[in-house]
């Protein structure tokens, strides 16, 4: 008897536990009923928004880089878990093309990211979100398409300030995997400022900063990274061909000796739904 008693008590208490969450989860649309307007932002090129979206994302960027050209395309799904929380899954084909071999494609590294808006103001017109994305090692590394694993939290907040819309980042990612030893660490951070000059055209612009902290020596004849902060601008343009639709072209320009690449292409069509 003592023993049914104990189990009577887990059952109870495994009972409350889940009408305690059936009842928050049944609170949150109501809740979300009365909550305050959406904030919206422009669509930096390189720039995570702290917007929770619900979108399909198709992107398109091009590099030339030191010795080899890349092009990647990708897919991208958001959407919202709850009101203040979204996951987003991506899926990049990549196009290597070394100056000295031949033209190696496949699927790159798939992405996972789940981003928590931890911030709203709608009086002063803010908006802040803390998130983590994963990188899978689907690509592959002796084909050049990728095949590294990493973690990258990031923060991410905008505010409107008159008609410009001002977004900033900052993120940190360690890769997990690989022979290299230290392996890799690097520490980001974005700016980025938009103007609306019509209601289907927004120029803007980034500045873009990359600091590699931490990874091996850089071997003899290649660009030195390690402890070297890269600088780029990102001059770009959101155009709204209809409500619900933004198409965002940009290119991005290393300012400095300390750089990856020599220049990249971006652009992506983002749909609302």
């Amino acid at each position: 008897m003592p023993h049914l008693g104990h189990e009577r008590a887990n059952v109870s208490r495994f009972i409350a536990l889940g009408l305690a969450l059936l009842g928050w989860v049944a609170a949150t649309p109501a809740q979300a009923q009365y909550a305050e307007p959406n904030l919206t932002f422009i669509y930096p090129l390189l720039t995570r928004r702290p917007v929770i979206e619900r979108e399909l994302e198709l992107k398109l960027e091009h590099a030339k880089g030191l010795g080899a050209q890349e092009t990647e395309a990708a897919a991208a799904l958001e959407w919202p878990l709850l009101p203040r929380l979204q996951i987003e899954l991506e899926v990049p084909f990549v196009v290597n093309a070394p100056d000295d071999a031949p033209t190696l494609a496949g699927f790159g590294d798939v992405t996972l990211e789940a981003k928590l808006q931890v911030w709203k103001s709608v009086q002063y017109r803010t908006l802040g979100a803390l998130g983590l994305e994963q990188r899978f090692p689907t690509g592959s590394s002796a084909r050049g398409l990728g095949g590294a694993h990493s973690l990258e939290p990031f923060l991410t907040a905008g505010i409107a300030l008159g008609p410009f819309d001002l977004l900033g980042e900052v993120a940190y990612e360690w890769v997990l995997n690989g022979e290299e030893r230290p392996r890799e660490q690097d520490f980001t951070a974005r700016l980025a400022l938009g103007y609306p000059v019509s209601w289907w055209l927004r120029p803007l612009l980034e500045l873009v900063t990359v600091t590699q902290t931490r990874g091996p020596a850089t071997p003899a004849g290649e660009t030195a990274l390690l402890h070297k902060t890269q600088v780029s601008l990102v001059p770009g343009f959101n155009i709204r061909p209809r409500p619900g639709m933004t198409v965002r072209v940009g290119v991005e320009v290393p300012v400095t000796t300390a750089k990856a690449f020599d220049y990249r292409l971006l652009s992506a069509l983002v749909v609302e739904f």
